[in-house]
């Protein structure tokens, strides 16, 4: 079964691999709600600021979209407030990309 407060402990779990002087990136995978076409969603997503490219996927996910923000609270701000609240969102998983 799905969790949705499993993307937050992986959050937690990579924060110190975030670089203090960096801006976070993460990539959100998103599958769409029943119904709703791939090209749909694209949209919107690209519509809310922190959202840098969208595209289409193939696999389990609809859509895979890369976010830049300033911090990791604006990142939970983003997913939270904003992509999971399009009517075309069913699910997202959140991956932190960590610096080398």
């Amino acid at each position: 079964m799905y969790d949705k407060a499993f993307d937050w402990w992986v959050i937690i779990a990579l924060m110190g691999l975030c670089g203090a002087n960096t801006m976070p990136k993460a990539y959100v995978l998103i599958v769409a709600k029943k119904g709703v076409q791939k090209d749909d969603l694209l949209e919107p997503l690209m519509s809310i600021e922190e959202v840098k490219e969208a595209y289409q996927v193939l696999w389990n996910f609809d859509v895979v979209a890369k976010i830049i923000v300033k911090d990791i609270r604006q990142l939970k701000h983003t997913i939270i407030s904003k992509i999971r609240q399009l009517p075309e969102v069913d699910k997202t998983v959140t991956l932190i990309a960590a610096e080398s």
